[in-house]
């Protein structure tokens, strides 16, 4: 009798393993220099939760870790050290590194077999792309708009930054309130350019400016504690293609922005 109920505990217990999706996350570097190829690791939360750090590996080789996820959407966060002067630090610009290797997304674990990440030290970006069970990758789904598109290039810089305030930056793109474009990161002080597509027609176009800070991405506004409010938004009539110039003055607490 004690036989059949471990056997029993131990077929239940199997088939709620079975119930778990198995998803590979998978992380590489680019543009590394000769004689910086530090070992690396991440550091991984799901849904809030501090999992296990990965496993050591040099920034050329492809690192590994697996997940197994209950079925639903989970959020992912990776934070990557680097193994340097004989110490585990993050890879942040905080920490003199020219990337900030942080990032986070969102899995449909039964729709995603893997996720490849990919730190380019030459660009200072992040990608993210995940792939189906098939190994297909899958596109980013967002919501599409219809009929003809434009080019918009938005190119921005801070003024006046103080020392020890140079934080990494970003600037994300809407379009009546779809996300359609994220830029590389970048520290406030080298600015950047980056384009999206933007569809024809009226529509109303808002620019968020965001800071790294004690490890979260926020917008910069003055509701944040910030000086000034890094927000820029537009109704246009949009026939042609765009381009944006913002200056972000910190001192006078104002911002140049023109539309051409």
């Amino acid at each position: 009798m004690h036989n059949l109920l471990t056997c029993v505990i131990v077929l239940l217990s199997l088939n709620a393993y079975s119930k778990d999706h198995l998803v590979v996350l998978e992380w590489k570097f680019k543009g590394i220099e000769t004689g910086y190829d530090h070992l690396n690791r991440n550091k991984v939360v799901m849904d809030g939760k501090v999992l296990p750090v990965s496993d050591s590996c040099r920034q050329s080789n492809w690192g590994k870790y697996s997940l197994f996820l209950s079925k639903g959407i989970h959020k992912i966060r990776l934070v990557n050290e680097a193994y340097c002067k004989g110490r585990w630090v993050e890879h942040t610009f905080e920490n003199e590194f020219s990337i900030n290797a942080v990032c986070e997304f969102e899995v449909n674990a039964k729709e995603v077999s893997k996720v490849r990440i990919e730190f380019d030290l030459d660009k200072s970006d992040v990608s993210v792309v995940q792939f189906d069970l098939n190994g297909n990758e899958l596109m980013n789904k967002i919501p599409e708009f219809k009929g003809k598109h434009y080019p918009m290039q938005i190119s921005w810089q801070f003024m006046n930054i103080e020392e020890g305030y140079d934080h990494p930056s970003r600037m994300l793109v809407f379009v009546d309130d779809v996300k359609v474009g994220v830029s590389p990161q970048a520290v406030e002080s080298m600015g950047g350019v980056f384009g999206v597509k933007i569809p024809k027609g009226q529509h109303r176009i808002r620019i968020v400016n965001q800071s790294f800070i004690k490890g979260i991405w926020q917008d910069h506004t003055i509701v944040n504690n910030y000086s000034v409010d890094a927000v820029y938004e537009r109704f246009l009539k949009v026939k042609k293609g765009l381009k944006v110039t913002l200056v972000i003055d910190l001192n006078n607490e104002h911002t140049v922005n023109r539309w051409e």
